[in-house]
């Protein structure tokens, strides 16, 4: 195996190795005989990352205290090879190791989601676990130069703001029991690495999934960043890492400028109702970028995660202080911004049957949870006659087929307010939503739970009952609304 059994410090430091200190040193990731966890996943960019630590550790002023941590996802054939390969290193290198094995695909079931998304919150969990098993401050993980550069590019095509294009940082808080998570190989490209492993003839496994075109990363890697080097610009790594760092020193300041903004906003709860209670005029005062990051600030305060966040989401909350109230949006992690009178009120969303006024804009496509629980989601599709018969001949509660080209602006979902009225599907004239619900004879709860769907020129929905005549469906209908509302998880 070769250098793995000899000194772990050689006479002649790498560059990377010198690289990695400088770097470790100009971002305060590691202090002298911190514990450490290293993610190792057997891949070279890891498998360089516990070289070089225990390297340095071997150092004056260094003596990291370092432990392996492993996870198996469960989601390929050989991933056990890889599992008995990093046990083998730690011992070789006599590193004491933590092994887990998780089942990915079914997390990924369980919480609907994604392959890449279910594995990372897995993955990240059980780093979290390693660091208090092993006692550590901080985790380290082997992300580097080329991560970061498909990290910004795939949020910037997806939409994001500052924050996102300025990639991942060095340094972030792993949960909330003060441990670190640090990447110190991020200043470090791809064959800057697999490099130093050939140097110093360390072997490493490769993962068959990193061709597979089907994730997106994947997809970014090998189809989309060497089309812009081939075509646009050779350098277009460099490029975006370039842009990360800049967008990160631009978002730390209005980081700061956010905070302070946040502060001078703040009031106290006069009705001692839980969530941050803000001054709306404070708010509209201040410029709208800083206005976005101290909301922002806020609402991570009030419960949503950080990495959970778009860049429509962001846009919608930066205009509610302006907005007229009852008005609300939904943020992710069942966090509610509500305006109500001079203020902004940020937390927890509304308990099913409460009865407050609220009003979210929907996003169209796409899904928009509702502040009582429950979800809307719209897809536009060219209209199939075939498919809207099935639709009808096998009607679903909630689930309605609408002509998207009738109609009229962006789409809100409400609660009723005095003097709703519209013109229902089949119904001879105009009717208020009231008569509507009181001539259904529905029960007092499921008419308080009935909201309106509203584009500007009023009601085309009365849901989960009633779509407007305007809307139908006709002869002439060329693009469909298919929208959906869904009751909260777990409830029919």
């Amino acid at each position: 195996m070769g250098r793995p059994h000899g000194d772990p410090r050689p006479a002649e430091t790498d560059l990377l190795v010198a690289a990695t200190e400088e770097f470790i040193d100009t971002h305060g990731l590691l202090s002298r005989g911190e514990s450490v966890v290293v993610g190792v996943s057997g891949g070279a960019d890891s498998v360089a990352l516990l070289a070089v630590l225990r390297e340095l550790s071997a150092g004056p002023g260094r003596g990291y205290r370092l432990t392996v941590a492993h996870l198996n996802h469960a989601l390929r054939a050989t991933a056990g090879d890889d599992a008995a390969f990093v046990e083998s290193l730690a011992a070789r290198w006599r590193v004491p190791c933590i092994l887990a094995t998780r089942p990915v695909a079914v997390e990924a079931r369980r919480l609907g989601v994604g392959i890449e998304e279910a594995a990372r919150t897995v993955r990240y969990a059980f780093l979290a676990e390693a660091a208090a098993q092993a006692r550590a401050t901080a985790v380290a993980v082997g992300h580097h130069g080329d991560d970061q550069a498909e990290t910004v590019l795939y949020r910037l095509i997806r939409g994001t703001h500052l924050r996102g294009l300025a990639g991942m940082s060095p340094r972030r808080a792993l949960g909330s029991g003060g441990v670190q998570l640090v990447r110190p190989l991020l200043g470090a490209r791809r064959e800057q690495i697999e490099a130093f492993c050939r140097r110093r003839e360390l072997p490493w496994r490769t993962d068959e999934t990193n061709a597979q075109r089907r994730y997106r990363r994947n997809f970014v890697r090998h189809e989309l960043l060497p089309l812009l080097r081939e075509r646009l610009n050779p350098r277009a790594s460099e490029a975006l890492m370039k842009l990360a760092g800049s967008a990160g020193e631009v978002e730390a300041y209005l980081a700061e400028q956010g905070a302070a903004a946040l502060a001078r906003a703040r009031c106290e709860p006069a009705d001692g109702a839980d969530g941050l209670v803000l001054s709306a005029a404070q708010l509209v005062r201040e410029p709208a970028v800083v206005r976005t990051y101290a909301l922002r600030l806020g609402a991570e305060q009030a419960g949503v995660a950080a990495g959970r966040w778009t860049a429509e989401v962001l846009e919608r909350l930066a205009a509610l202080p302006a907005l007229e109230p009852p008005a609300a949006v939904a943020l992710p992690g069942d966090v509610l911004a509500r305006r109500e009178g001079a203020r902004v009120r940020i937390g927890p969303s509304l308990p099913a049957g409460d009865e407050a006024s609220w009003q979210i804009e929907l996003v169209c496509p796409g899904s928009t949870p509702l502040p009582d629980g429950r979800s809307v989601t719209c897809r536009l599709e060219t209209f199939d006659a075939s498919a809207f018969r099935a639709h009808c001949s096998n009607p679903q509660p909630g689930r309605e087929m609408l002509d998207a080209d009738r109609l009229c602006g962006h789409l809100s979902c409400r609660t009723r307010r005095a003097g709703d009225a519209f013109v229902p599907l089949g119904a001879p004239g105009t009717q208020r939503v009231g008569d509507v619900l009181t001539n259904l004879k529905l029960p007092a709860a499921a008419r308080r739970r009935a909201c309106c769907v509203t584009d500007q020129a009023g009601v085309v929905y009365l849901a989960p009952l009633r779509i407007a005549d305007r809307v139908r469906i006709t002869d002439e209908t060329r693009t469909a609304l298919r929208i959906d509302v869904q009751p909260p998880e777990g409830r029919a």
